[in-house]
């Protein structure tokens, strides 16, 4: 393959541009929502292959073998993290290759565990500088600089987008949850009769909600991140299935030799007032329940990061820090550690996935909890959506908050919302917190059927 890059100097809309720029081929946007500093847009890809559990297939194999083979392109000091590289998603049940934990939930539909791309565009904006980043990889037939030139005529090309993608929806039939309130309380007590027990000390539970859409799910996915903004959003698309999520949490960044993770656990709803806003963040602030459940999960993620970083390098650099977002309070920390040389992508991902957060500790037994006691595949939530550089650098979310579309203009819209259960969780509340975290969600359907009028 043969790589070519540009920079202009100018800022690019590329959740306004994608419909044009991609012409709904399949697409990986990674979107910082304006909470963040670089989105990456993605497709035409060179080199793509989806993963399903049980295929004999290691993803993150297939990942060290495709990236060492792919051009490392002499770029400048000021370059963004990605450019040329890998991007995609890691599904939930993905981690039944890695852990023996039992027979999966049987699939509801032909969609993947797993999808990874070598895109053959990129653009990258850096809302820092106003620089916008654009990289062409070819294979080895071809001529990148022909091919960027056209990519870049395209981006500068003054060309009306507001038509090309119809923003209104319809929801056919509408979004129900696959359990209600006494049922999850049942499972959080199921839960928490196997902590008593001493099998483990939390878990993550979740559960469904489920309808059926008709419509343009890029259209959808620009009402959730107005919605619900988060800082490591994602929009894929691809033949069959679509994903998007505005997920407030990282799973992993690392860069230079270094690696962090920024688990989150405690949550409260804004207020409907400052004074009440106020309250509920000082509330979780306060709570020694929710800062139990946090240190439960970093020194979780601290022994999942001892797995391969260099001894004595683990350490916590920020504990029961408090976060605003659209509609909630998280609290969270970060956890950080030094990278042995020669420490590749597959290794590490395959130490640490799926994250803690969201599985409970011990991560194995509470996986094994979760699988006992909920009902459904989780498919994408929960699992990993980002990228990894040919430089070395990478970073993925945890995909919560995250919508799946299966289908095309017609389809299934699902997405998961959950929390974590510890010994002296109160059920009635628990369920409370998954409804704070599905507003969001909600609050997007809602617009887009309603043609983007704000409700």
């Amino acid at each position: 393959m043969k790589t070519a890059w540009m920079r202009l100097n100018q800022q690019v809309d590329l959740v306004e541009e994608e419909p044009r720029l991609t012409a709904g081929g399949e697409t990986i946007l990674l979107d910082s929502c304006g909470r963040g500093r670089y989105t990456i847009l993605a497709w035409n890809p060179v080199w793509k292959e989806t993963f399903y559990h049980g295929d004999r297939v290691d993803v993150f194999q297939v990942l060290d073998s495709v990236l060492e083979k792919l051009p490392k392109p002499d770029l400048p000091t000021d370059a963004p993290p990605f450019l040329t590289g890998i991007l995609g998603a890691l599904g939930y049940e993905l981690a039944w290759d890695l852990e023996t934990i039992a027979p999966p939930k049987p699939r509801r539909f032909a969609l993947p565990d797993g999808v990874l791309m070598v895109p053959g565009n990129v653009v990258v904006t850096d809302a820092e500088t106003g620089m916008t980043w654009v990289a062409v990889t070819l294979r080895e037939e071809g001529e990148p600089e022909r091919e960027l030139e056209t990519v870049v005529d395209q981006i500068t090309a003054k060309k009306e987008t507001k038509n090309i993608l119809k923003m209104d929806g319809e929801l056919i039939q509408p979004m129900v949850s696959e359990i209600g309130r006494e049922e999850y309380m049942r499972r959080v007590f199921r839960v928490q009769e196997y902590i008593r027990r001493g099998d483990i000390y939390q878990a993550n539970l979740s559960y469904r909600m489920e309808g059926k859409v008709k419509g343009h799910p890029g259209a959808l996915y620009r009402m959730l991140r107005e919605a619900n903004p988060g800082a490591y959003g994602a929009f894929l698309r691809f033949p069959g299935f679509a994903v998007l999520s505005s997920s407030p949490e990282q799973f992993l960044r690392w860069e230079g030799g270094y690696i962090e993770t920024r688990p989150i656990k405690g949550t409260r709803p804004r207020g409907e007032t400052p004074e009440q806003d106020e309250q509920y963040r000082n509330e979780l602030a306060a709570s020694e329940k929710d800062q139990a459940e946090l240190v439960m999960i970093v020194d979780l993620e601290r022994n999942d990061f001892g797995k391969f970083c260099k001894s004595g390098s683990v350490s916590v650099s920020e504990l029961f820090t408090i976060h605003p977002h659209p509609t909630v309070w998280h609290q969270m920390a970060t956890v950080t550690g030094e990278l042995p040389k020669g420490t590749t992508a597959g290794i590490v991902l395959r130490s640490v996935f799926p994250g803690g957060s969201i599985t409970g500790a011990p991560k194995l037994r509470s996986m094994q909890v979760i699988h006992e006691v909920e009902n459904e595949r989780r498919g994408f939530y929960t699992g990993s959506i980002g990228y990894v550089d040919t430089r070395g650098t990478a970073e993925w979310n945890i995909a919560i908050r995250t919508m799946t579309w299966i289908g095309e203009e017609t389809g299934v819209l699902s997405y998961h919302v959950g929390g974590g259960i510890v010994a002296d969780s109160d059920a009635w509340m628990e369920y409370e917190e998954t409804v704070a975290k599905g507003r969001g969600m909600e609050r997007a359907i809602r617009r887009w059927i309603s043609g983007g009028k704000q409700i």
